[in-house]
């Protein structure tokens, strides 16, 4: 199977035009070959090649067999949240859907709603980053209801995690401002603790969990690491970020560990 990947480059050539307008140019792929295309949707730059990829297969009368989707952008806007609001993860997924290929992976979509609205889509989990994880008796900090529904596999994943603590987190959809409460802050004293969930933005949930903790030793593990606002306040709290390749970003901090999203 060949493959063309829109972050490394492999495979295609793209070409940007002075208006902004992207092109791309499929190499060595010929009439009949079945192929595979990794691409991060991470701004609608990506997704527009994507969809000349796509185009470009077809002139080719190749066979679009699989796609790979290691982060998929407007995955977060799954519904309508305000009045009047567009919901963005469908008009994603419809522009998705138009290329046709026969397996869609994503990686870790933040719920289930991509796989029911992208034809085709199968999921692939968080179980590498989560068996990364290498504290003996830990305590997992669950920051919200979205996550909650994983923490079942966690467990199974990895048994360095022995605890549970729940946080019960609000979010005003007008203003965006986050009120958190920890259900239980006090197991969480003294022991080694761990925050799974799918994607850092900003990181204001984990910072949040960790003011209102004194844990021996802190880590965060993120499938998405966007990290818009930098690590300078996130060293002050954690000692480890285990993350994923995803977003195909460098990341300048020492306490980042960053795993390969296809091991």
């Amino acid at each position: 199977m060949k493959t063309i990947n829109l972050n490394t480059g492999e495979g295609v050539t793209i070409t940007i035009f002075p208006d902004g307008q992207p092109h791309v140019n499929v190499q060595a792929v010929q009439d009949g070959d079945e192929v595979k295309v990794v691409c991060s949707i991470t701004d609608t730059s990506k997704l527009l090649q994507l969809l000349e990829i796509s185009n470009a297969l077809d002139n080719l009368f190749a066979v679009k067999k699989v796609l790979v989707i290691p982060y998929l952008m407007a995955a977060r806007y799954d519904r309508l949240m305000q009045h009047g609001d567009s919901v963005d993860l469908k008009v994603v997924a419809d522009l998705i859907n138009l290329c046709g290929f026969s397996k869609v992976y994503l990686y870790d979509v933040h719920s289930d709603v991509s796989l029911l609205l992208i034809k085709n889509a199968i999921g692939i989990t968080n179980e590498v980053l989560v068996k990364a994880y290498d504290m003996p008796d830990a305590v997992l900090i669950c920051p919200d209801a979205g996550a909650s529904k994983k923490v079942g596999k966690y467990f199974g994943w990895n048994n360095n995690i022995k605890e549970i603590v729940y946080c019960s987190k609000n979010r005003d959809l007008a203003t965006g401002k986050i009120s958190l409460e920890i259900l239980e802050p006090q197991e969480c004293a003294g022991r080694n603790c761990v925050i799974i969930d799918d994607i850092c933005d900003g990181g204001g949930t984990f910072l949040a969990i960790a003011e209102k903790i004194k844990p021996a030793h802190l880590t965060l593990i993120v499938t998405h690491g966007i990290f818009s606002k930098g690590f300078d306040t996130l060293q002050k709290y954690f000692q480890q970020i285990i993350v994923s390749d995803s977003l195909y970003k460098i990341y300048d901090s020492p306490i980042v560990k960053v795993l390969n999203h296809y091991q």
